[in-house]
């Protein structure tokens, strides 16, 4: 039992990075509900009086902002429940965090 304790103490440490990735997860979340609000009010008060190209502007962020926010959770899920333990996995990230980070700069942009 005494060796559980000391060859915990050579693992690598991963509060840095995947403490910053659930909280990175956490904050995204966040904003994607805020931003789900405002979508929501926006067709309930405002859209009455506006095209129907910036309605499908409207609708085509959320669907990129939950495509977003759903390979980051499946690349979060994959690499802390899924690969548990594997430190050789870490080496490699899943596609849908690349394809998560490919889609994330062009949200930041277009609000």
């Amino acid at each position: 039992m005494a060796y559980l304790f000391t060859s915990r103490a050579t693992l690598i440490p991963l509060d840095n990075t995947l403490g910053v990735f659930l909280i990175g997860l956490i904050l995204s979340s966040i904003l994607f509900g805020v931003t789900s609000l405002q979508i929501y009010l926006y067709f309930t008060r405002y859209s009455s009086r506006d095209q129907v190209a910036l309605k499908l502007f409207v609708v085509l962020l959320l669907l990129m902002d939950s495509l977003h926010l759903a390979f980051i959770s499946h690349a979060f899920y994959r690499i802390v429940v899924s690969n548990f333990g594997d430190y050789a996995a870490l080496g490699q990230p899943p596609w849908t965090l690349l394809v998560g980070l490919g889609i994330l700069p062009d949200l930041d942009y277009s609000n």
